[in-house]
């Protein structure tokens, strides 16, 4: 019986060294996930400013019409 409650005492042991890990698992996905959605808006904000930078200097150029 000693033998089993060793066994045993050693499988919660590392049951909970698996919970410990799957836990920074989690959390280190969960950190990659925002840093892919703020690098994905970034660069869809910096091409937005581009254009509209882009349309007033093109209006700027024009001359009005008469």
């Amino acid at each position: 019986m000693a033998k089993a409650d060793k066994t045993l005492t050693s499988l919660q042991k590392l049951y909970e060294k698996r919970s410990a890990l799957d836990k920074q698992i989690v959390t280190a996905e969960k950190k990659l996930v925002s840093e892919a959605k703020s690098a994905e808006k970034a660069p869809a904000a910096k091409t937005t400013a581009k254009k509209t930078t882009a349309k007033k200097k093109t209006a700027a150029k024009k001359p009005a019409k008469k």
